[in-house]
């Protein structure tokens, strides 16, 4: 049977801090090989929740913990006319530049990497939680910067 690696892969090119360790330890340096020179198990855990969020359902729309604020959604519902699916979108909306220092350095090919890789986890961890429900993930980049967000395509009113 063959077996054939399946991924997304990142331009380690633009990754000049892994570049120098990769430099000074061999060409069979992994990025495997730098995080466990240069990370923390305390940092690791932090990124636990960028990767693997924690949501909030609220009037039948499903929120990322850390961005949902009853107030925001409340001045958005009036804005976009109780369209939960729009305020979804909006409020779920995160910038990859926003969210961690030092994006601009590491080209916009990687930041896509990264936010495909973020969108492919906050998919299965929806799937994961509300198995009744379809969400549209979506991964947008322009010449500076990656977003990602989702919402329920088709959900109804409060």
């Amino acid at each position: 049977m063959l077996t054939e690696k399946i991924s997304l892969n990142p331009n380690t090119d633009h990754l000049k801090n892994f570049q120098r360790w990769k430099q000074a330890n061999g060409d069979d340096f992994s990025l495997w090989d730098y995080l466990s020179r240069v990370s923390r198990v305390e940092l690791a855990i932090a990124f636990t929740k960028l990767f693997w969020p924690d949501f909030v359902e609220h009037e039948n729309g499903i929120f990322l913990f850390e961005a949902f604020n009853t107030q925001v959604y409340e001045q958005w519902k009036t804005e976009l006319g109780n369209d939960i699916a729009s305020i979804e979108r909006v409020m779920n909306h995160q910038h990859i530049d926003d969210i961690l220092q030092g994006a601009e350095k590491v080209g916009i090919e990687n930041l896509l990497y990264l936010g495909q890789s973020i969108t492919q986890m906050w998919e299965t961890r929806l799937k994961l939680l509300y198995p009744h429900r379809r969400f549209q993930m979506i991964c947008n980049q322009d010449e500076s910067t990656v977003v990602v967000t989702f919402y329920q395509p088709f959900i109804s009113q409060p």
